[in-house]
């Protein structure tokens, strides 16, 4: 058995210098759109503005293949005593069947426990705040039927935030929506140093990805009421997670640099909606805007913390096209077949070449806009893991 420590050296230095070519169609020709345009805006811009982080965040598209819930709720695990209080209400239950994706701001920081593992419980969550109707409006969903129950009696008055629905932002950091996992236990270690603080003592202000304890992250994963507390709306698993890199000490650097990941949950918590022995298998879609002044347009995906890739269950992942890329390469030049972009190559390099066949790569969407001299577009990544993918991914 290979270690995740070992795994994760052994797939940092092997196999360095793979190459290859591909070649890539531009089929649209419109203006930019606004939001779009937000990835050619610097840094500082964006990190002093929380809607506009929230609508960049925002387009990016994740999700997992097994996107429907198979049942309403979900209880504890801990011998019967998990069922016994499932009688009496204790338990989450799904406010949407179909699992979604939140975008928001964190209201203070990422909660990382303070003590080991309580059974198998080791929840890293957030409390984020929306600033965009479509996420505030998600929320809303969960606290109105919060509202309507009132679960032990606890709401004194029904007049006042959050109990009524945000018609401005005005008191908006009470409209929260809290997000949890509990990261696979034997990746702890590398989580917390190469991806996002799972560890104490570390937090988002002081994590070498983050550097704020007001970041603006994307999730994606069940919706649930959880009836163990209040009632109150969570994404919880978030089995995807992605946020813009606005770190302070970066605001200068001229990339579009994405942090993402993608994990199973831990617990035992949610087995009838997560088989343990399935892979992970999922999308995400990431998008870009190169200035095309520039003749080489380059892409640079650093693996950061992964186990085995599973490529029977990339099978399972629709809309693959047959031109997809394996990461089997350090380095790889796509041409363009357009002759509008016949001397523009993007050049594509990963921190190292993956063999396995559980992960693909390919673009789409791609648009020129003439006028402005812009190449806009996604960069997908089909995965198929046991446990964790986890990666930084940078455009210039």
């Amino acid at each position: 058995m290979i270690r995740p420590i070992t795994f994760f050296l052994f797939s940092t230095f092997f196999f360095l210098n793979v190459s290859a070519q591909g070649t890539l169609n531009v089929n649209s020709f419109k203006p930019t759109r606004d939001n779009w345009l937000l990835l050619s805006e610097n840094r500082a811009f964006i990190s002093d503005n929380d809607s506009l982080n929230e609508e960049l965040v925002n387009l990016v598209k994740a999700f997992s293949v097994d996107s429907i819930l198979p049942s309403k709720s979900q209880r504890h695990r801990v011998g019967e005593a998990g069922w016994i209080i499932s009688i009496f209400g204790y338990k989450w239950k799904a406010l949407n069947m179909t699992k979604q994706k939140f975008v928001g701001t964190e209201r203070d920081g990422i909660r990382v426990p303070r003590h080991g593992p309580r059974f198998t419980e080791y929840d890293v969550n957030f409390n984020l705040i929306p600033r965009t109707k479509k996420y505030i409006d998600l929320v809303w969903v969960g606290i109105e039927q919060q509202r309507d129950k009132n679960r032990f009696k606890r709401i004194k008055n029904f007049d006042e935030a959050p109990w009524i629905y945000p018609e401005t932002l005005e008191n908006i950091k009470r409209y929260r929506m809290h997000c949890e996992i509990t990261p696979p236990q034997e990746y702890l270690p590398l989580l917390n140093e190469k991806f996002y603080p799972v560890m104490q003592p570390n937090s988002s202000r002081e994590h070498p990805n983050i550097g704020s304890d007001q970041t603006t992250y994307g999730m994606y994963g069940a919706y649930v009421a959880d009836y163990n507390h209040t009632g109150h709306p969570e994404i919880h698993p978030y089995e995807w997670l992605w946020w813009y890199d606005t770190h302070p000490d970066r605001l200068n650097e001229k990339s579009q640099t994405w942090f993402f990941g993608y994990m199973k949950e831990a617990s035992n918590r949610f087995r009838g909606w997560y088989k343990k022995k399935e892979p992970r298998v999922g999308q995400i879609s990431v998008p870009f805007v190169f200035d095309l002044k520039n003749d080489t347009l380059k892409i640079t995906l650093e693996h950061l913390v992964h186990d085995m890739f599973n490529a029977e269950g990339l099978e399972n992942l629709q809309g693959v096209p047959e031109n997809a890329s394996d990461l089997y390469f350090s380095v790889k030049d796509f041409a363009f077949e357009n002759d509008e972009m016949k001397d523009k190559v993007i050049q594509y390099s990963t921190s190292n070449p993956i063999r396995r066949e559980g992960l693909k790569t390919w673009f789409s969407e791609l648009n020129l806009d003439k006028e402005k001299n812009l190449l806009t577009g996604y960069l997908n990544l089909g995965v198929s893991v046991e446990n964790l993918y986890n990666a930084k991914l940078s455009f210039e």
